[in-house]
C-alpha cells in the first residue's frame, strides 16, 4: 500500500511552514463534562488531545492526528481547527495557550525547521478465511507519527501519542491523540532516537 502522493502533499506543507511567524497557539480537547479543572500541562509535554492551532502571520495551521496513512499519524492543515470538528454545545474545546511559559519565548518568532518524524508500519501477512485461504499479502506503510518544528527558544515536537491516564510518563505512539514535547529527553523517553528526525 502507498500513499506517495498524500506524502508529497503533507511535506510541501510542512516544508511551507518555514519562514511563517508564529503568533498564537490553540488546543483542543472533547468537551469537559465534569466538574473538575482540564489538566493539560505536565511540565515538558501538553496534552491537547485532539490537535493545535498555530496562528501564523499568514493565517492558521492545525496539526491534528488522521488516519489517513495508517491510525494514527500527525497531519497538518491550513486552516482552522474548527473546520475538523462538528459544532455545538458539547463540541470539542479549543483554547488558547500562547502565554504559557513553553509558548511565551516562542511567540513572535519565525519557524526556522519544520520537518516529519516518519515510522514504518508493517502489517500482514493479511487476514485468513475459514478456509485457511490468505486473503491480502503483507504491506509495509510510512506514517507520520511526529512534526518537529524550531522557532524561537527551540524546537517542539507533536506527537500522535496517547500518554497512559494513570503513568503520564508513558505513551502509546501511533495513538489517536496529540502530545505537545519541548525537550529531546522527553522525547527519548518516549523511544524516540537522539536523532529527532528519525522515527522509533
Amino acid at each position: 500500500m502507498t500513499h506517495e502522493a498524500e506524502r508529497a502533499g503533507l511535506e510541501r506543507i510542512v516544508s511551507g511552514l518555514v519562514g511563517e511567524r508564529l503568533i498564537g497557539v490553540r488546543y483542543s480537547d472533547i468537551y469537559n463534562l465534569g466538574p473538575a479543572a482540564r489538566v493539560w500541562d505536565y511540565g515538558d509535554w501538553h496534552h491537547a488531545v485532539m490537535g493545535v492551532e498555530l496562528m501564523l502571520d499568514t493565517g492558521p495551521a492545525s496539526i491534528i492526528w488522521t488516519s489517513t496513512f495508517f491510525p494514527y499519524g500527525v497531519e497538518v492543515f491550513r486552516e482552522p481547527l474548527s473546520n475538523h470538528f462538528v459544532q455545538g454545545s458539547q463540541g470539542p474545546e479549543i483554547w488558547e495557550v500562547g502565554e504559557h511559559s513553553r509558548w511565551r519565548e516562542r511567540i513572535g518568532s519565525p519557524i526556522s525547521t519544520a520537518s516529519l518524524l516518519w515510522d514504518r508500519v508493517e502489517v500482514g501477512p493479511g487476514h485468513r478465511l475459514g478456509d485457511g485461504r490468505q486473503v491480502s499479502d503483507a504491506y509495509g506503510v510510512d506514517v507520520p507519527v511526529g512534526l518537529r518544528l524550531e522557532a524561537g527558544a527551540g524546537p517542539v515536537w507533536f506527537v500522535s501519542a496517547m500518554p497512559e491516564v494513570t503513568e503520564p510518563e508513558m505513551a502509546f505512539v501511533h495513538g489517536d491523540e496529540i502530545m505537545v514535547v519541548f525537550t529531546a529527553e522527553k522525547m527519548r523517553r518516549l523511544g524516540f532516537p537522539d536523532d529527532d528526525k528519525e522515527a522509533p
